[in-house]
């Protein structure tokens, strides 16, 4: 394994370097049957989605699962690996491409029914990035085509000031979640060692920017979107400013 570096990293490589366990982090398959379940009731009706910033492919996968015509983008070549191992492992066919939000092909404008985006992904792009993103995203739909947006509560996040973000263990290994706290973004750490090893352990530093609910629905407005409305989980319960813990956005074109 790598030792610890300070370095904050790009969000391909940071996932590249994440790749190899991060199944183990999110507890894939209980969290697939999850969205099988939330997605039926998000999208009923069945057609093309853009899966963005796909990782190593849990969304794409529920999705696909419904009988929807699925497009995963991801920047890391390593996470767009996994995605499609497990594709193949679910019995699922989906189309794959590296990219990041900002360089998706024209090719794909106005193309999708629906556009997903979980994970916290836009939470890697600092203000000026998610305007253009929200932008693309717009471009990339059919008219009256919707968007299903999630992003961790930063507002929440920041008032709590907690360090610790999750610890997980399983099949021998340690997996551990932490943040740094600066004025205009936090620093995303995972820290990941063998139970037998905890001397051999890798580091991973990557920013998070801390977009709030205003800002979120004034971008998406300003990229043309309307309806907007904002949930705190899959469910779709209504979101709460300081205590939600999630915010998972809904828009139409």
């Amino acid at each position: 394994m790598k030792k610890a570096s300070n370095k904050s990293l790009s969000s391909a490589d940071f996932y590249d370097d994440v790749s190899e366990f991060y199944e183990k982090m999110i507890d894939f398959e209980k969290n697939l049957q999850l969205r099988v379940n939330a997605y039926k009731n998000i999208f009923e009706r069945i057609g093309s989605v853009a899966d963005l910033g796909c990782g190593i492919g849990l969304d794409s996968i529920a999705l696909a699962m419904n009988g929807h015509d699925v497009t995963a983008f991801d920047i890391s070549p390593k996470m767009i690996g996994e995605t499609n191992k497990n594709a193949i492992k679910f019995n699922v066919e989906i189309k794959t491409q590296i990219s990041s939000l900002e360089s998706i092909p024209k090719v794909y404008m106005g193309h999708f029914q629906n556009v997903v985006c979980v994970g916290n992904t836009i939470a890697h792009l600092n203000a000026s990035q998610l305007k253009k993103a929200f932008s693309k995203i717009h471009g990339l739909l059919k008219p009256n085509g919707r968007i299903f947006l999630h992003i961790l509560n930063y507002e929440k996040i920041v008032k709590q000031n907690k360090r610790v973000n999750n610890i997980a263990v399983r099949n021998g290994m340690a997996i551990i979640r932490f943040y740094d706290f600066f004025r205009e973004h936090i620093n995303f750490n995972i820290m990941s060692f063998k139970l037998d090893n905890p001397k051999d352990f890798k580091l991973v530093t990557t920013k998070h920017f801390l977009h709030t609910k205003a800002f979120i629905n004034r971008e998406l407005k300003s990229a043309g979107f309307r309806s907007t409305a904002f949930f705190e989980n899959f469910e779709r319960k209504p979101f709460v400013r300081l205590d939600s813990k999630d915010m998972f956005i809904t828009a139409t074109k």
